[in-house]
């Protein structure tokens, strides 16, 4: 499934992808030497050539058939493999539309997709995305492409869902399907929806899997500002709430011990996220993350 939704984009939105494109790159040598290309190895050893024996050699690594041609020991010599395949999981519905700061979740996702892009192929991998809803909406197989990043950019900013809920089981099992290698799964995405946990920890063990969630502060229990119009950016319903009433309180509550919940789950599962707000830019949480893995590897 590979459908082109967009129109052609306008010259002010070029601009903003371009604005986009040269800030990540300022960031992405932080990115690379951040540590994430050694936290991110490829799929194993491939061959390089064949040379004599060296005392402290592995004897594990002599190829016995070079050796027999010459009647003196040869060792295989292997590098690291390191083409990954990433996979982008871009969640476009509604909700992301929202942001009481200066920046909307989907800008943050925006920053935050292309900064991994532009990471990805600075270190000749392959990244490919998959736009979903509540149904899967578009996706791009994985190249080491810059229009296709860029092209990913401007369908973030300028593309039309058909669905308007979330589902990211549904999402996750289309990438697990696709991927025939192990690689890395991003999931960005508010993840205000139902969760399968157990789907993560299963993709986790082929691949690396990384939660990317997107908040924002008026979503949790505190913010009370009284009486406010609000629309559903899912469903498109508008209606009058009182942030101070019991029932909204309730609403956020239940939210917020559901997030809580799942953040559980992923300890448990050992698959660690990344929480990024819309009151801060997505490279530091990002960097923090990569340091911390790094130092663990």
């Amino acid at each position: 499934m590979n459908t082109d939704k967009t129109e052609k984009i306008p010259e002010e939105l070029f601009k903003k992808v371009r604005k986009i494109e040269l800030h990540t790159k300022k960031l992405v040598n932080a990115m690379s030497s951040g540590g994430y290309t050694s936290v991110f190895r490829g799929q194993g050893m491939e061959f390089e050539e064949v040379r004599e024996y060296s005392p402290g050699d592995d004897y594990r690594k002599i190829d016995w058939n070079v050796t027999a041609r010459h009647n003196t020991p040869y060792v295989k010599r292997h590098r690291e493999e390191r083409e990954l395949t990433v996979m982008l999981l871009l969640d476009v519905s509604g909700s992301l539309n929202f942001g009481s700061s200066f920046q909307t979740k989907r800008s943050v996702l925006v920053e935050t997709a292309a900064l991994l892009a532009f990471t990805s192929l600075f270190n000749q991998d392959k990244i490919g995305s998959i736009f979903f809803t509540d149904r899967i909406e578009q996706f791009c197989y994985p190249s080491k492409s810059k229009n296709a990043i860029l092209r990913m950019i401007r369908d973030i900013l300028f593309f039309k869902p058909e669905g308007k809920e979330t589902n990211i089981n549904l999402a996750l099992d289309y990438a697990v399907s696709n991927m025939k290698h192990r690689g890395i799964i991003f999931i960005l995405s508010d993840f205000l929806c139902d969760i399968d946990s157990s789907k993560l920890f299963i993709a986790s063990r082929k691949h690396d899997i990384i939660p990317i969630i997107i908040e924002d502060n008026f979503e949790f229990p505190g913010k009370n500002v009284g009486l406010i119009d609000m629309i559903d950016n899912e469903t498109g319903r508008k209606m009058l709430v009182d942030t101070g009433s019991r029932e909204y309180k309730k609403f956020l509550n239940e939210q917020q011990q559901r997030k809580e919940t799942f953040l559980n789950e992923l300890k448990k599962y050992r698959v660690e996220p990344i929480c990024i707000n819309t009151t801060e830019s997505a490279e530091k949480p990002i960097l923090t993350y990569f340091h911390k893995r790094k130092q663990r590897h």
